[in-house]
């Protein structure tokens, strides 16, 4: 267990080193600090949470409310459950090394709350409006690649968040599915 650990833990700091400083470059250097930053993804949210309550008919609501559900219930999960058990240092304080290209965050590293968020939000979009898959998740990769490049997240932490947002997002869409269909069984009892 302890060679696969080393193992892992090498991949992780070698994969690290090749983001964070090998693809340095002035236009990601100005770029990634930027789309790491949810002031930058704020209205971008609105403006699609506006459009799926005004524009998306009944679906598009029931659309908004699992996106807020699941993207509160998979941040809670991360920074109140997971972080604090696991513990982990973040590379912009472990390492010596690290291109640091935003202050460093304080707390855990593992998970990447914004690789979880991002996931579970591109997982409820993709349920929804399977035609722009490629749209969400490309936001979502962009977004974790950039914890990264910054200097505050070891590639693990994000894809292991990316697999933690992903799988909260389908246990909430089965609940969803289960719950509806009680309520569609209770209904048809009463008439």
């Amino acid at each position: 267990m302890s060679q696969l650990h080393a193992l892992l833990s090498a991949f992780d700091r070698a994969t690290f080193g090749a983001i964070n400083g090998g693809m340095s470059n002035p236009l990601l250097d100005w770029i990634m600090p930027h789309v790491t930053s949810l002031h930058w993804w704020l209205p971008f949210f609105v403006v699609g949470l506006g459009w799926l309550l005004l524009r998306g008919g009944r679906h598009g609501r029931w659309c908004a409310a699992m996106v807020v559900l699941t993207v509160g219930v998979a941040d809670l999960a991360t920074n109140r459950v997971i972080k604090p058990l696991v513990g982990r240092v973040r590379p912009c304080t472990a390492l010596p090394t690290v291109v640091l290209r935003i202050p460093c965050p304080e707390g855990p590293s593992f998970p990447s709350s914004h690789a979880v968020n991002m996931a579970a939000l591109a997982t409820v979009l993709t349920l929804s409006y399977r035609r722009w898959w490629w749209v969400w998740w490309s936001a979502a990769l962009v977004v974790g690649l950039s914890r990264v490049y910054v200097g505050v997240h070891y590639p693990s932490d994000v894809l292991a968040g990316w697999g933690i947002g992903a799988l909260i997002a389908l246990l909430l869409e089965k609940v969803r599915q289960k719950s509806a269909a009680f309520i569609r069984r209770r209904r048809l009892r009463w008439w």
